[in-house]
């Protein structure tokens, strides 16, 4: 792990954090996310073809140009947390996930004892292969530094969302517009009253337990709409998204010459 991140700490501190989804598996880009001023990026390994070894790698990259690693594993499995935390990761995203005491289970593979049941090996990559020296132990630097984020993407958990955020082990509830949309049977209407109050009542809930909001936005509007509203945990699109944007406004100045 990256002993000077402070991703956790700065959330639990209520600042304003952004970040983008990571599909592209490039050290190039990872790089230029860091040197640009994103706080993190999250390994989307739920929507990409990235599998655990370039994971790694993205990791590694994005630590060297200070850099928060977020991972969104495939499912709130044990082996997809303890892989993503082995690597280093600063954390991960959960999704998928349906029920308060589904969370309750999936988030206790994200931290070692006594806050959860972890798998223990010190020959990984976040345990410094067994060399790790700093003064404070393995064991509780991890459970200090590794931030877990839920996704909270249907109406059933917008209902039970008190008892997620009341879990100890759960810094961030991120909120999918688009799939909550999807659980109230009207598909990709992410602004509709419906879904924005939901969002409202999840951001509400966080600010009580503590914890930080978080919402994907694709446009400057709607990150200050969600801002206002109390989201902290800002994801703004996607390295595939903000690359297609750049080409089509390129190719929009070269048709007049065409």
């Amino acid at each position: 792990m990256n002993e000077n991140d402070t991703l956790r700490q700065r959330i639990r501190e209520r600042q304003i954090v952004f970040g983008a989804f990571y599909k592209t598996n490039s050290p190039l880009i990872t790089e230029i996310f860091g040197y640009s001023g994103f706080d993190f990026i999250i390994v989307d390994c739920e929507h990409s073809g990235i599998g655990y070894e370039s994971m790694e790698n993205i990791i590694r990259t994005a630590d060297s140009v200070g850099l928060s690693s977020i991972i969104r594993v495939p499912c709130a499995s044990d082996e997809h947390i303890f892989h993503a935390l082995d690597a280093g990761a600063t954390g991960v995203q959960l999704p998928n996930l349906s029920t308060a005491g589904e969370v309750e289970e999936s988030v206790k593979f994200a931290k070692y004892y006594p806050l959860g049941n972890r798998g223990l090996s010190r020959a990984t990559r976040a345990a410094r292969y067994s060399f790790w020296t700093n003064e404070t132990p393995y064991v509780e630097f991890a459970n200090e530094k590794t931030l877990v984020s839920v996704h909270i993407e249907n109406k059933e958990m917008v209902e039970q969302i008190e008892q997620v955020c009341a879990l100890e082990q759960v810094d961030v509830v991120f909120v999918g517009p688009a799939d909550l949309s999807q659980s109230l049977g009207i598909p990709g209407k992410s602004s509709d009253p419906r879904v924005v109050e939901m969002a409202q009542k999840v951001f509400d809930c966080a600010k009580r337990h503590g914890k930080a909001g978080g919402i994907f936005a694709n446009n400057e509007e709607a990150v200050k709409k969600y801002i206002n509203m109390g989201a902290t945990y800002i994801l703004y699109g996607s390295d595939a998204d903000i690359f297609a944007a750049a080409t089509k406004e390129l190719n929009r100045k070269f048709q007049q010459y065409r």
